[in-house]
Parts: structure tokens; sequence; C-alpha cells
């Protein structure tokens, strides 16, 4: 009887240690592919400095930042452009060495969010493994994130693919198509490797709570793509607004047959980007390169579901030709397109000023500065509720609409206190109108105003909004300039590009 105990013991024992060995529903048909990996992984350590707003002719003090990537060549590191965001040194650790190794930037795309950095090849050893990422979309499977650790260590975590969905880029204007992961297993970073079993199919964009934004590969193909042209012409950025068209008394306000129950409407026409020559506001946007966009601006990818059309916009290069089919003045008309990119510094308020030191003239002790979306960041966290709204109205309004008449809006910073300016100590954050009675257009303009008054006793500058003039003595002026410089550690009176 004994016996059979034992027996019937020995038996659940073994049962229950062979079902501890089963893999997991989670786990069952996953590719570890670690040790494939490791020689293609790099962490990487970025000393960064940018300029300060308020003083901008100071640099901010070097920090460091932590980022990873991956080789897409023997010597070529793929990883996001927000990784090396106001980069000074730029350094590579691989698996198995302890060694840092230079690295520098060979293209960078902040619309695209994606950066491709060249090794040191002396200081490399043997290359690298490159990954070839696969344009792959399976919504539903668990996909694998590798990174290589700060410690030297391949590292994995693991999360669901969800769907596919235009974003908005972390740091830009524009809207590029992502993976979104759900699940995410532990915390993760920018740049990390996204693997469908043994398949790199993207890099970490963003990372939230429980979830992940992936740049899938068809994006990183393009950009590794458009790295081998001569010129890097960049990829579509769309240049118009557009509401949704739902409302029917809308629809017949415009006219529109009642067999149109697509499109949307145009209520803004931008001066760069794709379609900012062709459209008009009130154009109904129906059809892009035959993809019917709907009333709530999507169309119906083969793969992705609905998706909106930014993502036809910015999938096609720039100088290519998009055909529109839209509904104006009461007809339908087909237009050929011009797909455009611009750049940040283009923008009547520029979106960012990565890598740039900002633009600036001192002169008596007056900061005069180009308006840019940095400089509102003065006001702190949400800013756009703070900034004083001759300031707000232009970002909010024109940003993307200089014209010839005025390419920048330059503004009085602030004054810094001398004998030259006493009484003017007060006054900031006003807007230029003219200085010595010439427009300004651009913030290289008060430095041609100053030449062409020359021989003046006064500088005077105006300003909008009926704001006081301001008078500037010409006297002494040199004198008073270096001594400004020298009590306010000004290493140069103007910075202009």
């Amino acid at each position: 009887m004994k016996n059979i105990q034992y027996a019937l013991i020995i038996i659940v024992i073994a049962v229950f240690c062979d079902s501890c060995s089963l893999p997991s529903s989670h786990q069952a048909g996953r590719v570890d592919i670690t040790e494939q990996i490791k020689s293609s992984l790099v962490s990487l350590r970025i000393s960064v400095s940018g300029y300060e707003q308020f003083q901008p002719w100071k640099r901010t003090e070097v920090a460091e930042r932590v980022g990873y990537g991956c080789a897409v060549a023997p010597y070529q590191i793929l990883t996001t452009a927000s990784n090396v965001i106001n980069a000074t040194t730029i350094q590579a650790k691989r698996f198995g060495k302890n060694d840092y190794i230079p690295a520098s930037i060979k293209a960078v795309d902040y619309e695209y969010n994606l950066c491709l950095l060249e090794l040191e090849k002396e200081a490399s050893g043997d290359p690298l493994t490159p990954l070839l990422f696969e344009d792959i979309y399976n919504k539903g499977k668990d996909l694998d994130i590798y990174w290589l650790s700060m410690a030297g260590q391949v590292t994995s975590a693991r999360g669901t693919l969800d769907r596919a969905q235009c974003d908005t880029n972390p740091i830009s204007f524009t809207r590029n198509l992502n993976f979104i992961l759900t699940n995410v297993s532990r915390t993760t970073a920018l740049a990390e490797v996204v693997c469908d079993g043994q398949k790199p199919v993207g890099i970490v964009n963003w990372t939230g709570e429980n979830q992940l934004g992936v740049i899938p590969s068809e994006q990183i193909l393009r950009f590794l793509a458009e790295t081998e042209q001569e010129t890097y012409a960049g990829f579509g950025i769309i240049g118009f607004e557009s509401n949704n068209l739902i409302d029917p008394s809308m629809r017949n306000f415009l006219k529109m047959p009642e067999n149109l129950q697509d499109g949307i409407y145009v209520s803004r026409v931008n001066t760069l980007g794709t379609g900012s020559e062709e459209l008009k506001k009130g154009d109904v946007v129906l059809s892009i390169n035959d993809y019917q966009i709907d009333a709530y601006g999507k169309y119906a990818h083969p793969r992705y579901d609905r998706i909106t059309c930014d993502h036809l916009i910015g999938t096609r290069r720039a100088g290519q030709t998009l055909n529109f089919e839209v509904f104006r003045d009461g007809k339908i008309e087909k237009l050929p397109v011009a797909v455009k990119n611009f750049k940040a510094e283009q923008m009547l308020v520029p979106y960012y000023e990565y890598d740039r030191q900002p633009e600036y003239v001192v002169t008596g002790g007056f900061v005069f500065q180009k308006l840019t979306r940095d400089y509102y960041k003065l006001w702190g966290e949400n800013w756009s509720g703070k900034v004083p709204p001759h300031l707000y109205q232009y970002y909010y309004n024109d940003a993307f609409r200089p014209a010839d008449d005025r390419i920048d809006i330059v503004i009085l910073s602030f004054v810094l206190p001398a004998p030259i300016n006493q009484g003017y100590n007060e006054l900031g954050r006003l807007v230029v109108s003219t200085f010595n009675g010439m427009k300004i257009q651009k913030i290289e303009d008060i430095l041609e105003a100053q030449k062409a008054a020359a021989m003046s006793p006064y500088d005077v500058v105006e300003f909008e909004m009926y704001q006081p003039k301001v008078i500037i003595p010409r006297e002494n002026l040199t004198l008073f300039n270096e001594k400004i410089a020298q009590i306010y550690g000004i290493d140069k009176l103007y910075n202009i590009r």
C-alpha cells in the first residue's frame, strides 16, 4: 500500500514539474534572438548643450543623455533624432567592449525623428552586424523589444501590436505613422529595436504608461534610402489645414451633390508645404492618388485599416507629384500637387531651433531677438495659456505662413540696464515694426537699418500696437556696447545666420 502511495506522489510531482517547464501562452512560439542581435546593438552616451533663450549668447550647462541604437551598416548606427538634439559629442558602446567609440551625425531628419550616425572606424574594431528591417505588420501579435543596456547587457521586453495610426511627432510639427504597442512588459526607452520574431520591424519612438509608439520599417527604409542620395530632399509635409466635413448643412452650403458624402474641408492654406500653391481655402479634398478621403480625413489603407491622409503625403519624396481630386466652385477638379518639404527655420515662428544658436542683436543694451516657439517656453509648462496674446497669435495664426515681406517676427525681448538706455528698462516683449524708418522683415534688417542711417545721431525703433518709440543715441554707442558686453558677459553683440 505504501509503495502505491509513494508511486502516486512521484507521479504527481513529475506532472507538476513537467507543467512548470511548459511555456506560458504568452511565451509560446517566442523566438529569443538575444545571441543573434547582440553584435548589432549599441548604447549611446551623448553630451548635450543648447542655448539660453533669455540670454541667447549663453550656452546651457553640458548634460549627459543616454540613448540606444542599432547597426544598419558595418559602421553606421540608426537612432532617433530626439536622442541627438543639441548634441556636442556622441559615443557608442557595443556588446562585450568597455571602450566608447566616437560617432558623428551623417544624416538627421527631425520631421521623421530619425538619425544615422557614423562610427569612427579605427576605434570600432570588428564591423557590427547590420540589421535588415522588414516592412511587416501583424496586428495583434506579440513583438519583442531589444536594447543594449548601459551595463553592456542585451535586455528585452515584450508588447502587443495593437494598431497603426498617424501620431504627432514628439519633436516636430509633423504627423507620422506609428505602430502602437500595448501591454508592454517593462519600461523601455527611445530607439530600442522592435522585432517580429527574428525580423526587425521598427524602433521605439515614444513611451507612455504601458504602451509605446514605434517608427515602422517602411519609414526607416525610406529614410535610409534617402541618406544615400546626393542631396537629402526629405519627405512631404502637409501645407494646409482641414476640418471634418460631417455637417449636412455645411455640405449644402458648399453646394455639394448628395452623392458626394466624402471629403475634408480646406480651412486654411499655408505658404509652406504640400498643397500650399495648388489648393484654395474652401476646397473639399475628395481623394489623393485615387485613395478616397472620407469626411474624417481618413482613407482605407490596404494593411492599416483607416488612417489619416497625412500618411499619403508624408510617404512621398519631396519633388514628386500627388494627384488631388477636389470639389471647388461647384464642380470636381483634378489637381497635380507638388510634394514639398521645408525646414523649421523657414517658418514665420520656427517650431524648433535644434543645434542652433538663437538669432539676436544687442545694441545700446536693447536685446532684439527672432521669435521662436522655444522662446515661448520661457513661460514654463502650458505656456500657450501664459504667453502674451500679441506674441502668441503669430504662432497660432501664422507660424506656417511666412511671406516675402515678413520672414521673421522680431521682438525687443528686454533691456540690459545701462546709462545709455535709462527710462526704457521696463520695456520688453514688443514686436518691432520699423528701425530707422525701415520695415523689419527679418532680424538682419536691424544691422542693415543701422548702416543705412549711419550719419543719423539716433537709432529710432517703432513697435506694433502703438507702443512708444525707442530712441538710442549714436554718440559713443560703440563704447557703450563694449562696456555692456563686458558687464553682461556677451561674447558677441549679434548672431545672424
